[in-house]
């Protein structure tokens, strides 16, 4: 089977190949560029690549301009194209160069032709100076057009084309006008090739101008017949700023729209600038705002999706007949169709677009209502993970959801499904119905646990805040050799109630660089809710990242947990629920649970209470690639915080990680600082996923 796969593949290449070919190809560039730039070519002229085509001058002509052109944007300014062509039993060869111009006679026609690139050398940035920026940093002035983040900067990564220079001194530009210097204007600019090397060298003089701020006021109100108001506010002397300008246009206009003004505009103009002091100048603006027509709304209408019920449809939409016609109310409406997670579109429109009466319409578009995802991943304990997730999305028009996923790996088994309904009963809730199986070989003990849940959350969207309360009823095993050393409670139903909150304001939860994320769990199990057991479980934790440099990140995580019962511990608290540390995402010195309290036969019993820290430095060597040096450690109490017999275990390491869409690659090895006599000096783990 090893071998066939190669072979397969192989086989899958040389035909997509053979299958590429035709009487015009691209060669010069290297197998996969070849073959991509062939590909674009094809796009371009709107022809198959796979058919032979007509070879006429134009054709020829234009496949070489665009060849020249595709070089230039890679950075590749002086690029030179060998065309050669067959014409019966001759073969000729046509060059075009960086200035492209034609060399072909109208009437000429090939009857193949071969493009050979040579690229010629890559331009690339390799010092900017721009003069007369005083209200950013000259650091991050070269940023708009050198990229950092990274301790080495590669030439691609530096690509200096006409075209991106014009874009990034744009951005320059805007980013003046964006702190309020409004007239910002580059009067001078410079720019210096070495052929040889295709180190570009640019110089730029921009005159920053005055610092624009906000003066006098005067609104001005039109509406239906003739009426006016006029309102003034005095000078507010804060920054006039494109997102101010359109902040207050926006304001003035939801005025109007809130009142039954559908059709309201909103336009300014400068009425004066005056000179506060040196280098500011305040300027005076006057809004007319011209409300139109009094609409009242007729009634509302659904297009589209005629499956998803128009009863749940309605209860989304708080608006009333007769009523003026208030445009935020009708944009609210369509956030909460939206919010049903069943759409994949929502238009709006007003019918007629004229009158004093209309009708408000949402187009519905829906989205993929079924579909089925293959999951993969790797864990250094679990090594490969696979499985699948299949959703539902309104399965009987209600906008309800299923969701079923299975994993297996090497060391555990997975089954979940999940029905939910967003919205609950008109509400921001989310209620859910859950049921799940899950087994895992612990390092020195077997879990399994099934059960139901039912909870409900909610998003608080302006605060990111999630809350959730969820009571369960679960089964839980755990299947130990040695039962005389630690006695605990093995054969455990758990019947619980359970109060969730969690914040994120991380710039990117797969692979952050800055913010923050904090989340508590609070867990009450008792028999009085139906189970065997009486404790109480509470988890706290968060983490923050932050860039130290612009290639150096810190990342810190933090959490803790105890678990306690007011009866006997080894009756109330099952052994599935006390705590293991150690592993790829906690103690990484250990394998997964190894960095746990033992027993005196030397296997791992957990704790009832732990604190945990992860430390980290990352740096960034390219753009995806970087190494990250940790500091991770562990107080456990076996017994509880009150327990005199606590331990501390701490490793230190160094990793590799690889940015990927699913996120970070990790090879990291951890050295235990403090092993215990059985613990091994250290472990190496192989992941996927930022580890907290």
């Amino acid at each position: 089977m090893r071998r066939i796969l190669p072979i397969a593949i192989l086989a899958l290449l040389w035909g997509s190949t053979l299958m590429g070919q035709s009487n015009l190809t691209v060669s010069g560039l290297g197998f996969f560029q070849d073959r991509s730039m062939d590909a674009r070519l094809s796009f371009l002229n709107n022809v198959e690549s796979d058919v032979a085509i007509d070879l006429d001058a134009a054709i020829l002509e234009d496949s070489a301009f665009l060849l020249l052109e595709q070089m230039k944007r890679k950075g590749y300014l002086e690029p030179t194209i060998e065309g050669r062509m067959c014409v019966g039993d001759t073969e000729r060869s046509v060059y075009w160069q960086g200035d492209y111009a034609i060399q072909l006679e109208v009437d000429f026609v090939a009857e193949a032709v071969e493009f050979i690139i040579t690229p010629g050398v890559l331009s690339y940035y390799d010092a900017v100076v721009v003069d007369g920026v005083h209200a950013i940093e000259a650091k991050q002035v070269e940023r708009f057009f050198i990229p950092g983040g990274v301790l080495f900067s590669g030439k691609k990564a530096r690509v200096f084309t006409y075209e991106n220079f014009e874009r990034r001194q744009g951005r320059l530009l805007r980013a003046l006008d964006d702190l309020g210097y409004r007239s910002a204007q580059v009067v001078n600019q410079q720019i210096d090739i070495d052929p040889v090397s295709g180190a570009v060298q640019v110089e730029l003089t921009i005159e920053q101008g005055p610092l624009y701020q906000i003066g006098e006021l005067e609104i001005v109100i039109t509406r239906a017949g003739g009426e006016h108001e006029v309102r003034k506010e005095p000078a507010q002397r804060v920054v006039f700023t494109r997102e101010w300008e359109q902040a207050k246009r926006a304001a003035l206009r939801n005025e109007a729209y809130r009142a039954g003004y559908p059709d309201a505009t909103v336009s300014s103009e400068i009425v004066a600038d005056s000179e506060e002091q040196a280098g500011v100048i305040l300027r005076h603006l006057r809004y007319r705002v011209d409300y139109g027509q009094a609409v009242t709304l007729q009634q509302i209408e659904f297009d589209g999706d005629t499956a998803t019920k128009r009863s749940v449809l309605k209860r989304q939409v708080e608006l009333k007949a007769g009523e003026p016609l208030d445009l935020i109310a009708v944009s609210e409406a369509r956030r909460q169709l939206m919010g049903l997670g069943i759409f994949q579109e929502v238009g709006l429109q007003l019918e007629p677009t004229s009158g004093d009466a209309r009708s408000v319409v949402y187009a519905l578009s829906p989205s993929q209502r079924k579909e089925l995802q293959l999951r993969a991943g790797w864990g250094s304990y679990e090594q490969a993970r696979l499985g699948f997730r299949w959703e539902h999305r309104s399965p009987w028009g209600r906008a309800h959801r299923y969701e079923v996923e299975v994993k297996q790996s090497f060391k555990s088994t997975l089954g979940e499904a999940t029905y939910s309904i967003p919205q609950f009963l008109g509400t921001e809730l989310t209620t859910y119905l859950n049921a799940e199986y899950n087994y895992r070989e612990e390092l020195s003990f077997d879990r399994r646990a099934q059960g139901m849940a039912v909870g409900t959350s909610m998003q608080l969207s302006d605060t990111g805040l999630r809350l959730a309360v969820e009571y369960g009823f679960s089964q839980e095993n755990a299947d130990r050799l040695d039962l005389v050393s630690f006695e605990s409670e093995e054969d455990a139903t758990v019947a619980s109630v359970t109060f969730k909150a969690s914040l994120d304001r991380r710039d990117d939860f797969l692979a952050p660089s800055s913010g923050y994320s904090l989340y508590a769990s609070l867990e009450t199990a008792g028999q009085w809710l139906g189970g065997s057991v009486n404790f109480q479980k509470l988890e706290l934790g968060g983490s923050y990242h932050s860039s130290l440099s612009e290639s150096i990140l810190f990342h810190a995580g933090l959490q803790g947990g105890t678990i306690f019962t007011t009866g006997a511990a080894e009756d109330n608290i099952p052994f599935n629920e006390r705590f293991f540390s150690g592993g790829e995402n906690s103690v990484r010195g250990y394998v997964e649970g190894g960095a746990s309290p033992r027993d005196s036969g030397g296997d791992e019993v957990g704790s009832e209470s732990y604190l945990l820290l992860n430390l980290e430095l990352e740096q960034r060597i390219y753009s995806q690639l970087s190494t990250v040096f940790f500091f991770d450690s562990v107080l456990n109490a076996r017994d509880g915080f009150f327990d005199r017999e606590r331990e501390v275990l701490s490793s230190i390491g160094f990793g590799l990680r690889y940015q990927t869409v699913v996120g970070p690659l990790r090879l990291e090895y951890g050295h235990n600082l403090n092993p215990r006599d059985s613990d091994s000096d250290g472990a190496l783990h192989f992941s996927i996923g930022f580890p907290f």
